[in-house]
């Protein structure tokens, strides 16, 4: 649970969740950069171009020298370590200078997607939402740029103004969705958080049920009919005694910029058609492809304490539960994540595939900035 409470306090005291969870560490770097001249000669580079650039994106962009040297910097900085360690977002070994060139190429690929309207990997759901072309959007640009340059703090250290101009360019484009419901173990999850604490995990065979999202088709639809299908298979396995609670995955995904929360409404229709407690529903609202259903799911898993040895159950439609066994999926998983998100997958059922969740799950990735 240290892994909760480090995220929790980052989350709230910061009140910046789209920050804190693609960029962590350079809020650790805020306690920890050193005072180098190399460091001040880039923050006072990227300051000056606030006021005076004509190009912003390429100004703010990080070159690869200025990669380097910062990397350079940082390769002697060692109190860091720690506080990225706890955190747990960067793997029980972290590297900070892996971990500031991750930052540097997350920012860099917010101004080509968000600034530049370059494609992300899902085009469909994940694009600007401006036309680059018209001639409202450098003057959105603009004045985006002489705000920043109105910050009060002047924007000290070296990362703070493109961190900034970063995140505005996705609050810009309507992009918190990383943010929104956080910290979830103060809202929506903190009835279930309690709840986990005083389970009697033995009467159980699975520690949890994992039901990913399904997206609509239809802008004013709440729930497509696959998802309405998943949560009634769902509900039948709770009441059955199989896992003491659900996990509903899903974000705000298909259609693109939709105001329905996959995973908030799986939530109320268990609830409202199948009396499930809300206390027994975990929600997971960032998930936005099915190996981010499983990532974050397997996420929740070690943040809120749930036992490591027992497994848990992925339920879901006959077609998405073969989809998810197969090897084309495992290869998906390795490709966009890098890693499998879950361990000793197992058929159960058509509906149903038994899992164990990696901790490799709990390792950031900013170059999704909507679901990191």
């Amino acid at each position: 649970m240290k892994w909760l409470l480090v995220l929790t306090l980052a989350l709230t005291a910061a009140a910046q969740p789209v920050r804190e969870k693609n960029f962590h560490v350079l809020t650790v770097l805020e306690q920890h950069a050193p005072n180098d001249a190399r460091l001040t000669q880039i923050a006072t580079a990227k300051r000056a171009v606030l006021r005076a650039s004509t190009n912003i994106i390429e100004s703010m962009r990080w070159t690869p020298q200025e990669i380097a040297t910062v990397s350079e910097v940082l390769s002697s900085v060692t109190t860091a370590n720690e506080p990225l360690r706890k955190s747990r977002m960067y793997g029980d070994s972290p590297n900070l200078v892996k971990a500031w060139q991750q930052a540097a190429a997350a920012m860099n690929r917010i101004y080509d997607v968000y600034g530049l309207g370059k494609p992300p990997r899902y085009p469909e759901i994940d694009s600007i939402s401006f036309d680059v072309k018209a001639p409202t959007f450098p003057r959105m640009l603009a004045m985006i740029q002489t705000v920043l340059a109105d910050e009060p703090d002047g924007h000290p250290l070296f990362f703070h103004a493109p961190l900034r101009f970063a995140l505005e360019l996705l609050r810009a484009n309507w992009r918190d969705e990383a943010g929104r419901f956080e910290p979830l173990e103060q809202g929506e999850n903190k009835a279930v958080v309690d709840a986990i604490k005083t389970t009697n995990w033995d009467e159980f065979k699975y520690a949890a049920i994992v039901v990913p999202g399904s997206g609509t088709d239809r802008p004013n639809q709440a729930m497509s009919p696959w998802g309405k299908a998943r949560v009634t298979l769902a509900a039948r396995r709770f009441k059955a005694g199989l896992a003491p609670f659900i996990i509903v995955s899903g974000g705000y995904v298909h259609p693109n910029q939709t105001p329905f929360c996959e995973a908030l409404e799986m939530k109320k229709a268990l609830i409202a058609e199948y009396a499930i407690p809300a206390a027994a529903i975990l929600i997971e609202p960032h998930a936005r492809h099915t190996t981010t259903n499983l990532r974050n799911a397997a996420r929740l898993l070690y943040r809120y304490g749930f036992p490591d040895a027992k497994p848990s159950l992925i339920t879901t439609d006959q077609g998405q539960s073969a989809y998810i066994e197969a090897p084309t999926f495992a290869q998906r998983c390795q490709s966009e994540l890098g890693y499998l998100p879950y361990d000793r997958l197992k058929r159960i059922s058509p509906f149903d595939l038994e899992f164990h969740p990696r901790p490799q799950s709990l390792r950031v990735d900013p170059i999704d900035p909507l679901d990191p």
